[in-house]
């Protein structure tokens, strides 16, 4: 009786995992490096899928334990082929002293994304709202038109959202 196989073709990376493979920075498949209680704060808009995530906190807890570290980056890809990524923060909101911790923590993952081995994490954030601030307990009280949402505006970062859709 004749054996039947199957071959399995290897899956190829995204651009995101290649980038952040130059890096130094692992990931994991679809939103795996998201910590579970935050994945259901992510949505996807329709025409797009996650290709892999990535923990930079983690990656950098050991050689900057004091640093003010950023959570995640989320490589997603559209049905045109278009692959993209945007970092995402989990923090709470609960006053408005969070948007400084938030705009340090952005200020170190830019300085990150100024290294060369990060340039090709860089090239993927396209133009998109590239940093994204989760903040899915606690009170939000940081109000839109306040000065502390213009801060952000000006960095670049969204206002804090409860459930965050991407890109």
């Amino acid at each position: 009786m004749a054996t039947r196989r199957t071959s399995r073709t290897a899956r190829a990376d995204s651009a995101f995992e290649l980038a952040a493979k130059v890096a130094g920075l692992p990931t994991q498949p679809g939103l795996g490096a998201i910590k579970a209680e935050y994945r259901a704060g992510v949505a996807l808009r329709s025409g797009h899928r996650h290709t892999a995530s990535l923990d930079i906190d983690t990656a950098f807890l050991a050689t900057e334990p004091t640093s003010s570290r950023w959570d995640y980056g989320i490589g997603m890809r559209s049905e045109a082929g278009q692959e993209l990524l945007v970092w995402l923060e989990a923090h709470p909101a609960s006053s408005t002293g969070e948007v400084q911790k938030m705009l340090d923590k952005l200020a170190w993952l830019k300085a990150k994304l100024a290294r060369p081995d990060f340039d090709g994490l860089r090239t993927l954030e396209h133009k998109v709202s590239a940093y994204r601030w989760l903040a899915m307990t606690g009170a939000i009280r940081i109000l839109p038109n306040s000065r502390e949402a213009r801060r952000l505006a000006q960095a670049g970062l969204s206002s804090p959202q409860r459930h965050v859709e991407l890109p």
